[in-house]
């Protein structure tokens, strides 16, 4: 359904608010296409999820979803999963498998989504940067994927990264990405707004797909991005819990 007029006046004005204090701060890359997404192209479908011309929704999970109805997902309109493969721990860094990874990657592929992974990252060096991305490749074994394999770094407040959210993340993401890509998976890298604004310096990644958290009923973000996350709080048929679900944009309008 279309959104109502009440919600689209209420979301342009929530974009004006967004313009108008982002603006000052927004980093001029050239390389990278600005985001020409128009906010009159998006809608809501019959659920209240956010829908785009041609884009196709998603879901991404890891081990706190617990077991998965992939079939009656797929028949809940979703098209494309990515799964967490793994994580470094908060304090001690171990590198640690997800433990329902290989279920959800045989489960969803036969359930016919097309799957990507990520890696959630606690590195506080390039070296461990490095580390995971060799590990994640050990852990693939040559699988196929559809998707790319996706650096999410996240600062955790009491653990290891705390309070180092700061520029050298960008130069984790590259290596982890380049490592990637060297052993012949696709890669990205995932963000939110601040991250992206301030410490991923997109303009060295623009070889990799980007895959923005944004939580709103449109995508505001001042950069073309991929993947879109919308949502850390869906619900889908065939998922027990609540789940982040995403929007794959169509690849022709990707690189338009």
């Amino acid at each position: 359904m279309r959104r109502s007029l009440r919600g689209l006046l209420l979301l342009c004005l929530c974009f004006l608010l967004a313009a108008c204090s982002i603006d000052s701060v927004i980093p001029s890359w050239p390389s990278i296409p600005m985001n020409d997404r128009r906010l009159e192209d998006y809608s809501l479908d019959e659920k209240g999820r956010p829908a785009y011309p041609n884009a196709v929704l998603g879901v991404d999970v890891s081990d706190h979803q617990g077991e998965i109805d992939w079939e009656r997902v797929r028949a809940d309109g979703v098209d494309f999963a990515i799964l967490r493969i793994g994580y470094r721990g908060y304090t001690a860094g171990g590198l640690k498998l997800d433990e329902s990874f290989a279920r959800n990657y045989v489960d969803a592929r036969n359930a016919g989504l097309r799957v990507g992974v990520y890696f959630y990252s606690q590195a506080v060096s390039e070296a461990e940067a490095l580390e995971e991305a060799a590990w994640v490749v050990e852990m693939l074994d040559g699988v196929p994927l559809e998707l790319p394999v996706f650096f999410d770094w996240e600062e955790v407040s009491k653990g290891r990264t705390g309070g180092k959210a700061n520029s050298s993340v960008g130069e984790y993401a590259l290596a982890f990405c380049r490592t990637v890509t060297e052993n012949g998976y696709e890669a990205g890298v995932y963000f939110n707004q601040r991250y992206g604004y301030s410490i991923m310096h997109l303009e060295n990644l623009t070889d990799y797909p980007f895959w923005l958290a944004e939580y709103q009923d449109a995508q505001s973000f001042g950069y073309r991005v991929s993947f879109w996350q919308f949502t850390g709080q869906g619900r889908v048929e065939g998922i027990d819990t609540i789940v982040d679900m995403d929007l794959m944009y169509a690849p022709e309008e990707q690189h338009e």
